[in-house]
């Protein structure tokens, strides 16, 4: 996923994945850093919950900036880089709901920007990967 995508809106979310989502102070994209909804599996058997997280892995060592670096695992080394390998490990997997996400395309020899969205405008789900950092920024856990 390129560096931007826009979080898709609670209410299609929420029926499409078929979870409930909290009030969160959206924006209409989001950039690594940015606090997203992820939909992850609860602690009760067989149910989802949605949780809002850092747009960007923030392993429990590392400072928020390295958020910067971290929004794109690799499937050839998520299993193997520092700062993936622990949330693989766990298989502390997620979905991100999204409406689009953006790609640069340089058939003009410029990057410009592609918004890539479902056909029809529903939601869909990026595969991705979730683990805590206990001492975020305001002194709260961080996922």
């Amino acid at each position: 996923m390129c560096a931007n995508y826009t979080p898709d809106r609670n209410e299609r979310s929420q029926e499409h994945f078929g979870v409930s989502f909290e009030a969160l102070d959206e924006r209409p994209e989001a950039f690594p850093t940015n606090l997203v909804p992820i939909v992850r599996p609860s602690a009760k058997p067989n149910t989802l919950e949605v949780i809002h997280a850092c747009f960007g892995i923030v392993p429990h060592w590392a400072e928020l900036k390295l958020a910067r670096q971290t929004y794109n695992a690799r499937t050839e080394t998520v299993a193997t880089k520092p700062s993936f390998r622990t949330a693989w490990r766990k298989k502390q997997f997620c979905i991100i709901p999204a409406a689009n996400f953006f790609e640069p395309c340089y058939e003009t020899g410029k990057s410009v920007r592609w918004r890539i969205w479902h056909a029809k405008d529903r939601p869909f789900g990026i595969a991705g990967i979730w683990e805590v950092k206990p001492d975020g920024p305001d002194g709260k856990p961080v996922a």
